[in-house]
């Protein structure tokens, strides 16, 4: 893929640009010369007026890809295929699975997609579901299910999914990430990384069979990670050769500052409205 590639963060946790708004949720715009693809959808109140205010128009997405699951990668999706029509929207199977967060103490909350799947297709979803890597466009793929490789990099016990009536520990198999090719070598695209930054990027590595990782945009999943992992994390990382590590969302302040001190400007923190251009 030869060019330049825009990589827009449309919605995330904070917002510096005036006229658009934050919210607990992540959103990525993709585009290239002949393809626009919308990486997740936010929670559902921002990705839409967060695309128009920066001057996008819905309708020139060809593609949907949705990280996994949870409420605050997929709300804004029913919204945004009654705008466009149908679409092609790429995800794993399990990302339909009953979700919900369990903690000590309190009631178990619904953290799902907000609608079923036949409400998502009446919209114009049409869904293409794999367990496997799948590729989008000329230099952008889809990573597929990610083995978890680390033992610290364990998925919380509060992720839970219903089945039978009992609440079951959710290992969150329908976690993936995009690789874009670039000219540098892999760029990553995160949504939470549950499924572990270092077993993503390791998986990324083996898909692709390159030496290094050129930069990583997204949430990390780092915001409760204890001091072990994070500094299992941190000493990892100078293996991958990042010249970039763009977080936001489920990053955290702690791991944020920590991260800063170990990368220094290699290390940009992300809001919404951001826009990043690399060549392919």
């Amino acid at each position: 893929m030869a060019g330049t590639i825009e990589i827009i963060n449309l919605v995330d946790n904070t917002v510096t640009s005036r006229g658009l708004i934050a919210e607990h949720g992540l959103a990525f715009l993709v585009r290239t010369g002949k393809r626009t693809i919308l990486f997740d959808t936010g929670a559902g109140g921002a990705v839409v007026q967060n695309m128009l205010g920066l001057g996008f128009d819905p309708r020139e997405i060809n593609a949907i890809v949705l990280s996994h699951g949870h409420d605050d990668h997929t709300g804004g999706l029913k919204k945004m295929c009654e705008i466009t029509g149908p679409l092609p929207v790429y995800a794993h199977p399990d990302i339909f699975v009953a979700k919900y967060r369990l903690r000590e103490g309190e009631e178990a909350r619904y953290i799902g997609i907000p609608w079923s799947r036949a409400e998502l297709e009446a919209s114009g979803a049409v869904f293409h579901l794999s367990r496997q890597p799948v590729e989008l466009g000329e230099g952008i793929f889809l990573t597929g299910e990610i083995r978890r490789r680390q033992a610290f990099e364990a998925i919380s016990r509060e992720f839970r999914l219903l089945a039978g009536g009992e609440y079951l520990q959710d290992n969150l198999w329908d976690d993936q990430s995009l690789i874009i090719t670039t000219r540098e070598g892999p760029l990553v695209l995160l949504g939470c990384a549950h499924s572990g930054l270092i077993s993503i990027l390791e998986h990324v590595l083996d898909l692709t069979g390159a030496g290094r990782i050129f930069a990583v945009i997204g949430g990390t999943h780092l915001k409760d990670a204890g001091p072990e992992r994070l500094e299992e994390t941190i000493k990892t990382l100078p293996r991958f050769g990042l010249q970039y590590l763009v977080a936001c969302h489920c990053t955290g302040f702690r791991a944020s500052a920590a991260l800063y001190q170990a990368l220094g400007d290699k290390f940009i923190y992300n809001e919404a409205g951001r826009t990043f251009r690399f060549d392919c």
